[in-house]
């Protein structure tokens, strides 16, 4: 399984207590990038695409050139906002 944010060993960053976290290492890394508090380096390519894949899968018609566009707090905005629509019914 490809898992692009797991060697950052983030700890989760939900302020509240949720011991133990059961988020993903993908889940806490994008909640990490989504925060203007943090400071990670730079998305790889890799990272980059999984979040591509993870927008389209819920919102099917977004534009890959214009995600390519978005910086990586708003790329991981966005992966936030494509988990609300997965969420809608």
């Amino acid at each position: 399984m490809n898992k692009p944010f797991a060697h950052l060993t983030l700890t989760c960053h939900a302020k509240k207590s949720c011991a133990p976290c059961d988020c993903s290492d993908a889940e806490i890394a994008i909640r990490h990038y989504a925060s203007p508090k943090q400071q990670l380096a730079a998305m790889n390519t890799a990272q980059r695409e999984w979040c591509y894949a993870e927008i389209t899968r819920f919102m099917p018609n977004e534009s890959l050139s214009s995600l390519a566009a978005l910086a990586d707090d708003e790329l991981a905005r966005m992966v936030l906002k494509a988990w609300r629509f997965s969420v809608r019914f």
